[in-house]
């Protein structure tokens, strides 16, 4: 599971996903903070799902981990299914960049390449969910990760980018209520 210090911050070495094994999010913000509340609210709010996220994290002087790491069980429809989340400075993940590079060039940029270029941190969801059988529940935490970080979404494979709007209609299409 990892080792975890007294605010639930990861005290293990940590390296980027493969760019083929998440959804990678370029964050504006070079903190790593995980506000467990706001990502409940988003949640509901976005997607009618409950989310709880462990370890609980605090942030007793205001600091924050450079890299850190939670699992959040989502539960919609009456499943549950847990995902990992990574966080790690953009500086340390350069193929995320690049495959964000390559997904906004895709698309004609689209605005998309303004907010890759003032990215400073990667959050990763793994595509592929710990526990549980909701093959859905990666794309809706990337999903609530965008709309709480304001961080466009690159999926697994790249090939494009996407924000809150893409990862709703991908949703949508995938029968998420």
């Amino acid at each position: 599971m990892g080792t975890f210090d007294e605010n639930g911050w990861l005290t293990e070495p940590l390296e980027a996903l493969s760019t083929e094994a998440a959804y990678s999010l370029l964050a504006p913000e070079v903190a790593s903070r995980i506000d467990t509340d706001r990502w409940c609210d988003q949640a509901h709010r976005l997607f009618g799902a409950v989310l709880a996220v462990t370890p609980q994290k605090r942030y007793p002087s205001g600091g924050w981990p450079l890299c850190d790491r939670a699992d959040v069980a989502l539960v919609a429809d009456a499943r549950v299914t847990r995902v990992r989340v990574i966080t790690l400075p953009l500086a340390r993940a350069p193929s995320v960049r690049d495959a964000a590079i390559a997904g906004a060039e895709a698309i004609g940029g689209a605005g998309f390449d303004v907010l890759v270029g003032r990215a400073q941190r990667v959050w990763q969801v793994c595509a592929e969910p710990l526990e549980g059988d909701d093959p859905r529940a990666p794309l809706v935490v990337a999903g609530m990760l965008a709309a709480v970080l304001l961080a466009p979404v690159v999926p697994p494979g790249g090939g494009t980018i996407f924000g809150i709007k893409g990862a709703r209609e991908r949703l949508a299409l995938e029968g998420w209520p």
